[in-house]
């Protein structure tokens, strides 16, 4: 790379504050434009970040400033869509926030055009990219718990306001896809391996059609299983515990934001690790991918797996019976 990638965000709420500031400091980065339905949070995020060019189109942003990479950070009932447009713009690469689509089929959908294209996309988890995260697999992996037997992953959030889109299904929201491809990934990521069948049970709210809570429990063959809940309207609580033949592992704190000291237990004992921004990692992990050619750490392939499981602990929860997960 001998210049900075142009990048163009996409939606202006609190989480792309998060993103815009951990690039801050990146030479890699140039954040080129904004763009947002909503005059006030385009404007806000503009001043706080200096951005000259921003737009409430996003065509008309894409079509004028030609973007490297685009960020989305809307609901997703919107990202279809702008994965679309950003593709027929001819933008290089972009990084969506999780999930990156409502469901299997539209995840299928993105495979075919990004790859007809030439286009990387990222889905933005981004506690992959955390040290801790990344040294919790790394004990997986080297047997330090020994052989897998359970994960358990938990995420939940007090609100309660229904206003909020989250509380609503049709735009994406609900906590099973809100919260829980976060605890449904953590697991399918250190068992290393795809859940052959799965239970569900939760709230669900006709009105939004949206499920508020959501129990799934995951079976991977040969004795290893999975079980993860989450909720909106709880208190907030996010942690994830793995169980292996020799050991546990605790995680306190799962998806780490943060970049000062953080740890994690293993068989009783803290191990301290100093963290980075994770979303400053993951755009780098980005720009090294579009640089070199190589694919995403968290692409499109760990979308469809993840969605399809959720996708199965929804239809479990609806039917109250087990559902098979067919192989990809």
């Amino acid at each position: 790379m001998n210049s900075p990638y142009r990048v163009a965000m996409v939606g202006c709420g609190e989480i792309s504050k998060e993103h815009a500031d951990a690039w801050k400091n990146l030479p890699e980065i140039d954040l080129a434009a904004a763009c947002d339905i909503k005059f006030e949070a385009l404007a806000s995020f503009a001043n706080a970040f200096e951005v000259k060019h921003t737009y409430n189109d996003v065509r008309t942003m894409l079509e004028k400033q030609q973007p490297d990479i685009v960020v989305i950070a809307t609901i997703p009932k919107a990202h279809r869509e702008i994965i679309l447009e950003g593709i027929r713009n001819g933008v290089r690469a972009i990084l969506c926030e999780a999930p990156v689509a409502m469901n299997t089929n539209d995840i299928e959908l993105m495979i075919q055009v990004t790859e007809k294209a030439g286009v990387l996309l990222a889905e933005g988890l981004m506690y992959r990219h955390h040290p801790l995260t990344l040294a919790v697999k790394r004990q997986v992996l080297d047997g330090a718990i020994g052989d897998v037997r359970f994960i358990r992953s938990t995420f939940s959030r007090a609100l309660t306001d229904r206003t909020n889109w989250r509380f609503h299904g049709d735009l994406g929201g609900g906590a099973v896809r809100v919260l829980g491809c976060y605890c449904v990934d953590v697991i399918r990521h250190l068992v290393d391996a795809e859940p052959k069948a799965a239970w569900g049970c939760g709230t669900f709210e006709p009105v939004s059609n949206a499920w508020e809570a959501m129990i799934g429990t995951l079976d991977f063959g040969g004795g290893v299983f999975g079980q993860f809940d989450c909720g909106f309207g709880w208190s907030n609580r996010e942690s994830y515990e793995v169980v292996g033949t020799k050991g546990t592992i605790l995680v306190p704190r799962a998806w780490s934001k943060g970049d000062g000291p953080c740890n994690f237990t293993m068989n009783g004992e803290p191990v301290n690790l100093t963290g980075v921004n994770p979303y400053a990692t993951e755009m780098l992990n980005l720009c090294k991918s579009l640089d070199t050619g190589e694919p995403p750490p968290v692409g499109l392939d760990n979308a469809r797996r993840n969605m399809r499981v959720i996708d199965g602990v929804t239809e479990a929860a609806r039917s109250g019976k087990q559902i098979e997960i067919l192989e990809i």
